[in-house]
């Protein structure tokens, strides 16, 4: 852009000064106090002053106090992303490091080599401004009992849970002066993009793994959902019901991988394509799951027992129904939290986007929980009618599922006894072994101090509290105090904006979406996320981790020094991992331990009685967690759990609090222990059992051989792709043992391969003659089978490849075939009529199995 008339007038005749310094310009010559800042942060968090010193002055973009250490705000209007495919040389420019003299180099290198080098660090700073995924907040409790709309009959007066406000705001918060794409040539106009976190598949070796580490019920559990997936017809509904520990998580993540494997084995697949969704109420619980949370998934409103369902418009719900038309099954872990309310909705908005009036758009539903766990806070149980009916009227929606139930321990299988003792506690029926167990576990206040890295688990927030402070005040290690910056939005008179912002001080954290007034900073303590600001990255509301480092920079209005950076080590090492990544030049750059995370302040808009003014806070979305509530624990396991035991505390509570820890011998009770009570008779859970239970267990569509009590002939055939590297998958199948004949195609064996499985005979085998290729075939029949070969034939020419073999079995010829996609029908017509005709000379009846194709 050419600088004014005015300017250009008083310039020398031969200056070529003629354009007005823009931001590209500005970022190549920055100071060094900034070389570690990319473009795009450059142009999205620094305002530039036009005033021109030695040193180019940059102030953060903040409506109140700036600081300048490298202040990160919100991203999401500052930079606006090109709609169509961004060239290497934009992507490298914006994302990547560079200078001045490094600009004409950058331009004109091998941009292919150059980001295949780096493209992991570019895509994680991409994804900062492609999208911004909306933040969701559990339902404050607190502010539910203030609308004093208990109608469920449950008194919650002795009860104080710590539940988050939900939260599903976009904030766009940034320096919208300039568009740094502008200068670049860039068409910067384009539509909010949908974003949908789906699982990658895992690698082969960890899948196999994972199959053959699952236990009965869950394996037979996977190959039916398999089975009903496969066939496609029929939508199903089903409740898997399982205490802690039992392997729910397992399950979940054995179904999507098994699903994501089956469709990417079909020709003409679309690796885009999404098939299966996992989802949960929670941040914590579907970061757990690596799935996203319903809100987000399905634009669920903010308050879910408060706001009714608005429709989504028709642009954004026809560009979720593209992204999501090949939609199979939507899994939902931690059911028991979701209330009647939500769940209503989630079927509302799936019908919305599917265009169907069919129960949740004709998608299959499976819903993972444990209803021993505390109950859905502000709502009726997910399977009651959100009226005065009682307990015993199913939910229409509700009476759609059936019920499986896990009942093998996963988690705590090497301490037994522990995870029988959790189990009766949960059902209120505990043993005097239990009881005994239990008591042992008692410890006085003052053998703790031995007690290193444990949870403190209490009842209330109160409690809380008090021990987060006491702890604080204790440690003499580096401390700081982080003050929440609150400012008002609006014209209005200045006495009415301070009235506001003095009434935001005294509101509860529960009610400024997660951001307290103060916090208190220690060196080594502990704290807790607050805020779901990454899902994907398991930056969600409860993830833990101790305090390492603090970052400080100057209030530029005051010259005050305040904390603008904290470095969390989170007890998940996966926890952060994108937010390291794209401060991984930062942290070499000063050494910083490669596994802390950047934990920077967020701004958040509080809710105000005020209509004129907007208020919104900047604060660091932590608070210590060396202690958390009974509810906060919920969903979370630890090596070392200390519970203070108080009279009158549930059996909810006492199962809950109890089953945090994965043995024994990390857990520490204060207190007496009262053994719980069972569920009175007319117990809504309990009759929810009951029913479903007696009317509607899950009937699997498959029969396995290895349950039937009767003394049946069973044939497993399967297309395995590699004995070899399938054996042991064989061997660990107990479906496959307890087969009388097992066939086996598409083997890739060579001679010398030793296949043999302990208590079968091979009867017929098929290798590869030179190299290993999708041929060969083996036939098992337990030891004490009589047989005789009949037939086996093969053609491998040209496209046609067809095997097949005849066995006879007492008075029963079993005929096993493969043949190749690429085959004409004609070739196995022609094959198929010889082998049977050969068979009926030889036995009267035939069964013949196979994979066609």
């Amino acid at each position: 852009m050419l600088k004014s008339d005015e300017i250009l007038q008083k310039l020398d005749s031969d200056s070529k000064d003629v354009f007005v310094e823009g931001l590209i310009e500005m970022y190549a010559s920055r100071p060094d106090e900034m070389k570690d800042v990319c473009l795009a942060d450059f142009a999205s968090m620094y305002n530039i002053s036009k005033r021109r010193t030695d040193i180019a002055q940059t102030t953060g973009n903040s409506d109140d106090e700036n600081i300048t250490e490298d202040e990160n705000d919100d991203k999401t209007t500052a930079l606006k992303m090109k709609n169509g495919k961004d060239t290497l040389s934009y992507l490298k420019m914006l994302f990547l490091l560079w200078t001045n003299e490094e600009e004409e180099e950058l331009i004109h290198i091998n941009h292919e080599e150059k980001f295949e080098l780096y493209k992991d660090i570019m895509q994680q700073k991409r994804s900062e401004y492609i999208h911004r995924e909306a933040n969701e907040f559990d339902q404050s409790f607190e502010e539910y009992m203030e609308t004093k709309e208990d109608d469920d009959g449950i008194d919650d007066t002795n009860i104080e849970y710590d539940q988050d406000k939900n939260e599903f705001l976009i904030y766009e918060i940034g320096n919208t002066e300039g568009d740094i794409f502008v200068e670049m040539g860039i068409n910067t106009k384009t539509d909010k993009v949908e974003h949908f976190n789906v699982p990658k598949m895992i690698p082969d070796t960890e899948y196999q793994q994972m199959m053959r580490n699952l236990n009965s019920n869950q394996r037979k559990y996977t190959i039916n959902v398999m089975n009903l997936i496969k066939n496609g017809e029929n939508q199903f509904f089903h409740f898997i019901n399982g205490g802690a520990g039992v392997g729910k998580s397992t399950l979940i993540k054995a179904v999507y991988q098994s699903i994501l494997r089956f469709h990417n084995s079909l020709p003409g697949y679309n690796p885009d394509s999404i098939r299966a969704a996992l989802c949960a109420p929670t941040g914590k619980a579907a970061a757990l799951i690596d799935g996203m949370t319903l809100h987000s998934f399905l634009s669920l409103p903010v308050n879910q027992c408060k706001h009714k369902l608005v429709q989504l418009n028709s642009d954004v719900s026809n560009r979720i129904g593209v992204k999501l038309k090949d939609l199979q099954l939507l899994i939902i872990d931690e059911i028991s939290m979701v209330g009647f309310t939500m769940f209503q909705q989630v079927d509302a908005r799936l019908q919305q986007i599917m265009r169907t009036k069919k129960p949740f758009g004709g998608i299959s539903v499976i819903v993972l929980g444990d209803f021993n766990q505390l109950r859905p806070v502000g709502d009726k149980y997910i399977f009651q009618f959100n009226n005065s009916y009682n307990a015993l009227v199913d939910s229409p929606l509700w009476s759609l599922f059936e019920l499986f139930e896990l009942t093998e321990i996963m988690r705590q299988k090497d301490d037994k006894t522990f995870a029988i003792a959790l189990s009766n506690i949960a059902k209120g029926t505990m043993t005097d072994e239990d009881i005994h167990l239990l008591k042992s576990r008692i410890v006085s206040t003052e053998s703790l101090v031995m007690v290193e890295d444990a949870m403190r688990i209490f009842r209330t927030n109160a409690e809380v509290d008090a021990y987060n402070t006491k702890v604080l005040a204790n440690l003499n290690t580096e401390g700081a105090t982080a003050n929440a910056y609150d400012f008002c939005i609006g014209d209005g008179l200045a006495s009415l904006k301070e009235k506001v912002l003095n009434n935001v001080k005294n509101l509860k954290t529960t009610e400024t979406y997660g951001l307290p007034l103060k916090i208190d900073l220690k060196v080594g303590a502990k704290y807790m996320l607050t805020v779901n600001s990454d899902t994907e990255d398991g930056l969600v509301t409860g993830a833990c981790g101790k305090l390492v480092m603090i970052d400080y920079g100057k209030l530029q209005k005051t010259n005050e020094t305040v904390p603008c950076r904290v470095w969390i080590k989170f007890n998940e090492e996966k926890t952060g991992r994108k937010a390291r990544a794209n401060f991984h030049n930062v942290m070499r750059n000063r050494n910083i331990d490669s596994s802390l995370t950047p934990v920077e302040p967020v701004i958040r808009q509080i809710n105000t009685k005020s209509t004129n003014f907007k208020v919104e806070r900047k604060q660091f979305p932590i608070v210590p967690c060396e202690a958390m509530t009974i509810y906060k624990s919920q969903g979370g396991t630890y090596e070392k759990v200390v519970i203070n035991l108080k009279k009158g505390m549930t059996r909810s509570e006492l199962y809950v609090a109890c089953s945090r820890a994965t043995k024994a011998s990390g857990l520490y009770l204060i207190g007496e222990f009262v053994p719980p009570k069972p569920p009175e008779r007319n117990d809504a859970v309990a009759m929810m059992f009951k029913i479903m239970r007696s009317e509607r267990m899950l009937k699997f569509s498959l029969e396995f051989s290895e349950e039937s009590e009767e003394n049946k002939f069973f044939i497993m055939f399967h297309n395995v792709q590699s004995l070899n590297k399938h054996l042991l998958d064989v061997k660990s199948d107990k479906t496959f043992l307890s087969s009388s004949i097992v066939s086996l195609v598409e083997t890739w064996t060579k001679s010398n391969d030793n296949l043999e499985i302990e208590g079968f005979k091979i009867a017929h085998r098929r290798d590869c003659h030179d190299v290993r290729k999708p041929f060969g075939q083996v036939i098992y029949l337990k030891d004490d089978l009589q047989y005789e070969n009949i037939i086996e034939r093969y053609e491998y020419s040209g496209k046609d490849h067809i095997e097949y073999s005849s066995i006879k079995v007492d008075d029963i010829c079993i005929i096993s075939v493969y043949n190749s996609p690429n085959s004409s029908l004609d070739v196995l017509k022609r094959h198929l009529k010889e082998v049977i005709t050969s068979s009926k000379a030889f036995c009267e009846n035939v069964i013949v199995v196979g994979d066609f194709n």
